[in-house]
């Protein structure tokens, strides 16, 4: 039976290293004073539902064991934008960031990491943790409004323990780097809990290019690991020397050919691929692009009379199953993916419902109705907006034209949107084109856009 996080962060040694931090290493000892410090200022504020938004990896790891020891529920918000914390206020108490700040009031408390850690405080006493850890994040879902998911530590250890049983023997002696945050599933299991329950330091920063990972390549001075999105990879610098490599996964979306080939000649490693989502955690992997999909230990899959995939997996509630949202088919050495059969969609590996943003174009005055399509633009996916303007939409048609009101369309919704879900082009039409069962067609809904403006 693998060790609940209380056991793991006690057993660890006391001059472990298990953080990289700018220039130095911080050691378990440091790690364990943290953690005890900061649940003891937990447990005195009256918030049990702490939302952390903390970008330093080391910062999130104390935050998120703090919370276990202080009995508090982590909510993992996926974002840090003022517009969608406030809308996510319901599971929200109090929220501790990091870095720069937005002025912006909310209806919760928020509390400055440096602020608090710099601050008297007193430890939290060396009594049993009260419950096992709860973190509560967020996934689009298939209706178009976020949907709250809450992870038992349970759920998460399972997965971390076959993520462990399969990769430890590459990943010894590595340092764990990171493009990707820790604010989603796959971060926090890969970058978080797989080192602590590897013996293993996190770095804290993220490389968000490929010079900032060459950098801190180059500051290590010894083996390191990668958790990557494929976006990362298919604009790495096909110049780019980083030696040392030990092993490299990416998961969040689909790998290309090319993608693949960049890291195995930059990086000198072919990519783990990790299929899976919020609500599932890991499902399969596959080592070469391409190849045939391999189910995780433990896992199994159905189908029914519908045609729909049934998961049972040990990272679910116990005695549940999940139906899948895509469709699959079965080959000699596992399964190939043939596309999701719902409207959330992946974009740059970000998670994008297509009803979502459906849902806040409709929202916005000037616009009666409004219809989201997928695009591939110049090799590279976007989205596109088929509005039904109102009165008051055409009149600022007539006097901005479709460029400035897709800009002005935009701006009204970067509050609500992630960057990448902002729509790129759009077209304005007087009625929504429907078949004769009275849905979308959607394929002339994409032709729309042969001659429509972008920005």
């Amino acid at each position: 039976m693998s060790l609940t996080l209380e056991q793991r962060l006690d057993t660890l040694p006391a001059g472990a290293e298990v953080a990289w931090c700018g220039q130095q290493y911080v050691t378990a000892g440091q790690l364990r004073a943290d953690v005890a410090t900061l649940a003891g200022w937990l447990a005195a504020h009256p918030a049990r539902h702490w939302a952390l938004c903390l970008d330093d990896a080391y910062a999130f790891t104390v935050a998120l064991l703090a919370c276990g020891m202080a009995g508090c529920v982590a909510v993992l918000p996926g974002h840090r934008r003022p517009a969608g914390l406030e809308e996510q206020a319901p599971y929200i108490e109090a929220l501790l960031v990091d870095g720069d700040w937005s002025s912006a009031v909310l209806s919760f408390p928020v509390c400055h990491w440096q602020a608090v850690m710099a601050a008297p405080l007193s430890a939290a006493p060396t009594t049993p943790w009260p419950a096992p850890l709860s973190v509560l994040m967020f996934t689009s879902g298939s209706t178009g409004v976020p949907q709250a998911i809450l992870k038992q530590e349970r759920e998460l250890l399972a997965e971390v323990e076959i993520q462990a049983g399969l990769w430890a023997d590459a990943l010894a002696g590595a340092v764990i780097l990171a493009t990707v945050s820790q604010q989603h599933i796959y971060g926090l299991l890969f970058r978080i809990l797989l080192p602590l329950r590897l013996g293993l330091p996190l770095a804290a920063a993220t490389c968000t290019t490929p010079e900032q990972l060459q950098a801190a390549v180059r500051g290590l001075m010894r083996p390191w690991a990668l958790i990557s999105s494929p976006a990362f990879l298919e604009h790495l610098d096909p110049d780019l020397s980083c030696p040392g490599a030990r092993w490299l996964v990416s998961s969040g979306g689909p790998l290309s050919a090319s993608g693949a080939a960049l890291s195995q000649r930059c990086l000198g490693l072919s990519p783990v691929e990790l299929y899976g989502s919020s609500e599932t955690g890991g499902i399969a992997w596959r080592q070469q692009h391409g190849s045939d999909w391999m189910l995780l230990p433990g896992l199994t899959l159905s189908v029914d009379a519908a045609e729909t995939w049934w998961l049972t997996s040990p990272f679910l509630p116990a005695g549940q199953r999940w139906a899948l949202s895509d469709r699959l088919v079965w080959q000699e050495n596992g399964f190939r993916l043939l596309g999701r059969a719902d409207r959330v969609i992946k974009l740059a590996e970000k998670r994008i419902s297509l009803d979502e943003v459906e849902r806040r174009l409709r929202a916005v005055p000037w616009i009666a109705e409004a219809a989201v399509v997928p695009l591939e633009i110049g090799g590279r996916r976007c989205l596109g907006a088929v509005l039904i303007p109102s009165a008051e939409g055409w009149r600022l048609h007539a006097t901005l034209g479709e460029g400035r009101l897709l800009l002005q369309l935009r701006q009204a919704l970067r509050p609500w949107l992630e960057p990448v879900a902002l729509p790129r082009r759009l077209r304005c039409l007087s009625a929504m084109p429907v078949n004769s069962q009275g849905k979308r067609p959607y394929a002339v809904l994409k032709e729309l856009f042969d001659v429509a403006i972008e920005c």
